[in-house]
């Protein structure tokens, strides 16, 4: 194609994209369309707000709230200061414990009856239990002397749930490979939601991300060893685009996948970080090191071609003088 034909083309596809922008009466369908979307996001927060200022005023005499500014304070104060969990005295929390650790060593198949077991009692009974390693306890009612110099009873009770959570981790951790081997997208998308749920209950969110991170990078690291060659002199691009057709293919199936797992579950920034850290950085680097090792060999190619060619060239060379 001549520069001609060239330039005519390109100038069609900027037309033809410049036709494709909305006019000024369509704009103005859009910003219409945006400012109904907010006056009836608008009307339902304010029927939202009388109703739970109704619902106070009638459950909590002793609270009147009149305005929606006294609504919104009230809700402030609400959530910065929960109801407190219920005591617990430490002998009946230790033998509770136990009784779990020792469910879980003697009988199999027990992790998922415990894990109902300890949501349930969150989530009914208020009763908390630590996801930190550091500095958390249940509460309870110390029967430690006053006096004493250290109390050893919030370690011991820290002690038999670090073991029991890092049992449940293990069957939870196993299960989420598991659930790797499943074909069918919407069921996968659904147990894997329901481990990570289950981890976020044992521990902090950034420990459970990291290891479910670890656990992808796996994966990914096994569909690119399946799907790029590797690297030999007998590499060439035609194999390499292939490759990176095949692997995109399936890359986007896992980003779509963990988007859906984890877009429920994070804050859309942490969800975005995961799948940009997890697969997006990892590709990218990979990419680079295969096109570096193929320029590689393609340049060393090239170079034993030059050497061969000028040693030739002076063998020729040098039987033409012979013969002169």
């Amino acid at each position: 194609m001549d520069c001609g034909d060239e330039y005519s083309h390109n100038s069609f596809d900027l037309h033809c994209l410049l036709n494709s922008f909305p006019g000024d009466l369509e704009f103005k369908q859009i910003f219409s369309d945006i400012d109904e979307k907010i006056e009836q996001n608008a009307t339902s927060i304010e029927h939202c707000i009388k109703e739970i200022q109704y619902e106070v005023n009638k459950q909590c005499p002793d609270v009147q709230l009149r305005t929606t500014t006294d609504c919104l304070e009230w809700l402030d104060d609400y959530n910065y200061n929960p109801p407190k969990s219920p005591s617990i005295p430490h002998g009946d929390l230790i033998k509770f414990l136990k009784t779990l650790q020792d469910l879980l060593k003697s009988e199999l198949n027990q992790e998922e009856m415990i894990l109902d077991l300890l949501w349930d009692l969150s989530c009914q009974s208020s009763i908390s239990f630590p996801s930190l390693l550091s500095g958390a306890s249940f509460h309870f009612l110390s029967r430690t002397s006053l006096h004493s110099v250290e109390d050893y009873s919030s370690m011991d009770v820290r002690s038999i749930w670090d073991n029991i959570r890092l049992h449940l981790r293990r069957f939870l951790v196993n299960k989420l490979q598991s659930h790797n081997e499943i074909s069918n997208s919407q069921p996968k998308i659904w147990l894997k939601n329901q481990c990570i749920q289950q981890l976020l209950f044992l521990y902090p969110e950034s420990e459970v991300i990291i290891k479910y991170q670890n656990i992808q990078n796996k994966l990914l690291a096994k569909l690119l060893q399946n799907y790029f060659p590797s690297y030999s002199r007998e590499s060439n691009l035609d194999i390499m685009v292939h490759g990176f057709q095949s692997t995109m293919l399936k890359l986007y199936s896992m980003i779509k996948e963990d988007f859906n797992i984890l877009h429920e579950i994070l804050a859309p920034a942490s969800t975005v970080k995961f799948i940009k850290e997890t697969y997006l950085d990892t590709v990218t680097e990979e990419m680079a090191k295969f096109l570096e090792n193929f320029c590689e060999l393609q340049f060393q190619e090239s170079a034993v071609r030059v050497i061969k060619t000028s040693k030739s060239s002076s063998r020729h060379r040098g039987a033409v003088h012979a013969l002169g």
